[in-house]
């Protein structure tokens, strides 16, 4: 394995599998929920589902071979997000053209990577915003394992809340089984055991099947496994997913356009935008695990963010032939590197299984929410600790850090989080006639991101 320099990273091949693993089945979950975001009857749903599997094993096999890191890059919960509900509700895009859309920023993106450009977007920022994107993101992996596992739940009105814990059912087993694998984690990691998120993994699954299936809860039987749709599944998406639906899009995209001032100046700001959007939350989140993992420099840099911003980047472009929406490095690779994930063969891995997953999507399916659950909290604790970083006493700098980090997890989107920061933090230094803290590139992003949540 000498084109992961495994010796070199002080790890080895059992390691890095387990490793990956970890990221996949912390990451499974949004095989079917980022799909299900989009639904409508634009695009089937298996096609869909077969271009984000396709999608993401391209996308760790150009992390693992080309950056040769362990993020995993999967579906993105905020970048579908925007897709859904601005690109295709709020604009008025059909799924065709929205993907194209997607395509056309994701061409932007590469470019912004192999320039070094998306390197000095995150550079440009504040400490105080890096620790804040840290800390929010550390809420919002702890809220969506919370959620997950059903501890969570959304009332009525909105609010999310407690979820009941008087009747003792499927949900509340769940919920316990999440934090008695929580604990285990901490308690193997205080005794010194390697691989603790792994043998919390292993531990928190067995409980759940072996105590539910005893409290009659859990059902064990063996997922169906329907071979013979599989043809049928994959000439489906071959036809309608693989690159017609794009050329469907940008004919009518272009088709349609009017060429007028303000339609063009629309366009063009949407494409940078969606550029931005995807360049922001992949860089954030990529520091943020950077931060906590300990593989940034002394200087707080990390080395092989250009190819590893560039392999997400060409992931997109090349997910938008493949019918697949938005991908990103998600911020579950987290788990799969605290289980000392160190090379590209954690990606590797978890690439395959994606591949894998497209195939047996039963499977994918019947890994139970209280295993990714206390993973997902786990790293989620481990990532908070940056607010004690954060100096509040700045109120230029202390405010916008704070408001990325409560946007983060209360919008469930990384990039409104990361965006409003910047807008703040402009706005705040010319207040406060702090210009020396005021970065060129930083006005140019606020001033499109302020375009878009205020124009368009």
């Amino acid at each position: 394995m000498k084109v992961f320099d495994l010796q070199g990273n002080n790890t080895n091949f059992i390691s890095e599998m387990l490793a990956g693993l970890t990221s996949f089945v912390t990451v499974s979950y949004l095989l079917v929920q980022c799909p299900a975001m989009i639904g409508g009857d634009s695009v089937a749903a298996s096609t869909l589902y077969l271009a984000v599997c396709f999608t993401c094993f391209i996308g760790c096999m150009a992390m693992g071979f080309w950056a040769r890191q362990p993020f995993v890059i999967g579906p993105s919960v905020g970048l579908t997000s925007y897709f859904a509900a601005t690109l295709m509700t709020d604009m008025k895009y059909d799924y065709t053209e929205a993907l194209a859309i997607t395509f056309f920023s994701a061409v932007i993106f590469v470019i912004l990577s192999l320039t070094g450009l998306t390197a000095k977007i995150y550079t440009s920022l504040s400490g105080n915003m890096k620790n804040g994107i840290t800390a929010g993101l550390g809420i919002y992996i702890t809220m969506l394992g919370f959620k997950n596992a059903g501890f969570l739940t959304e009332g009525a009105n909105g609010n999310w809340k407690i979820t009941d814990l008087s009747v003792f059912n499927l949900q509340v087993f769940t919920v316990m089984v999440m934090f008695v694998g929580l604990i285990l984690i901490g308690f193997f990691k205080k005794i010194g055991l390697i691989f603790p998120p792994v043998l919390g993994l292993i531990a928190a699954g067995g409980l759940y099947f072996a105590l539910g299936k005893f409290l009659h809860l859990v059902d064990l039987s063996p997922p169906e496994l329907k071979f013979g749709s599989i043809s049928s599944q994959l000439g489906t998406w071959y036809t309608e997913g693989f690159l017609k639906n794009l050329t469907v899009g940008m004919g009518g995209i272009f088709g349609g356009m009017k060429l007028e001032v303000k339609t063009v100046l629309a366009f063009v700001v949407t494409l940078l935008v969606c550029s931005l959007f995807n360049a922001t939350e992949s860089v954030g989140v990529v520091y943020a695990i950077a931060k906590t993992s300990g593989k940034l420099d002394d200087k707080g840099n990390f080395g092989s963010l250009k190819n590893t911003m560039a392999s997400n980047a060409v992931t997109t472009t090349v997910g938008t032939l493949l019918g697949c929406p938005m991908v990103s490095v998600t911020p579950e690779s987290a788990a799969g590197i605290s289980a000392q994930g160190k090379s590209g063969l954690t990606a590797v891995t978890a690439g395959v299984l994606f591949l894998l997953a497209a195939f047996f999507a039963p499977v994918a399916t019947y890994i139970p929410s209280a295993v990714t659950a206390c993973i997902m909290v786990y790293i989620g604790f481990s990532m908070i600790g940056a607010a004690k970083e954060i100096d509040f006493a700045d109120i230029g700098d202390g405010v916008p850090a704070l408001m990325t980090m409560i946007l983060i997890p209360f919008t469930s989107s990384i990039i409104d989080g990361i965006a409003f920061g910047i807008i703040v933090h402009i706005v705040a230094s010319l207040c406060l006639f702090k210009f020396k803290s005021l970065n060129v590139l930083e006005i140019i992003i606020a001033v499109l991101f302020g375009l878009h949540y205020f124009y368009l």
